[in-house]
């Protein structure tokens, strides 16, 4: 990639991390001194909306990460590199993501290596493992039976 490339991204990248930081700086918390008079429902509410504000904000934290670890493969000279096959990333991708680290073909198996342990336990329909098969039998069995909708329960 040329420096006139890698100038017009290097722009876009720091565009985007001081939008971030405006952004995080912008967000204040409201509280109420008291959550006496609060009925429950409320009070999960607010819980709730506590839980996605500070999901949000890990995905912007996350992203400013990406953006600073891109800036220093600019200065590296590594930038638009696939850092898993070492092919060039298509600047089509760069301009939608400047922050990608992988080609299409490669960050579908980047991603899946950074995703929690916990969704092999969750996910319903993950047949790779013991537990999962034993699910999906139980799953079948369990359909087996009918539903509301089957001509059975009518």
């Amino acid at each position: 990639m040329n420096e006139k490339k890698q100038a017009y991204f290097k722009d876009k990248l720091e565009k985007r991390r001081r939008e971030i930081l405006a952004d995080s700086s912008e967000t204040e918390e409201s509280e109420e001194l008291s959550n006496y008079d609060n009925h429950p429902a409320d009070q999960g509410t607010e819980l709730a909306e506590r839980h996605t504000e500070a999901a949000l904000e890990q995905q912007q934290q996350d992203e400013l990460a990406e953006i600073d670890e891109s800036l220093n493969m600019i200065e590296n000279g590594t930038y638009g590199t696939c850092v898993v096959s070492g092919e060039p990333i298509p600047e089509e991708r760069l301009e939608i993501m400047p922050h990608a680290k992988t080609t299409v073909e490669h960050a579908e198996k980047r991603d899946k290596r950074q995703r929690p342990v916990e969704e092999e336990v969750t996910d319903p329909l993950h047949e790779t493992t013991a537990r999962g098969s034993l699910r999906s039998d139980f799953a079948e069995e369990a359909y087996g039976h009918g539903s509301s909708d089957s001509d059975q329960d009518k």
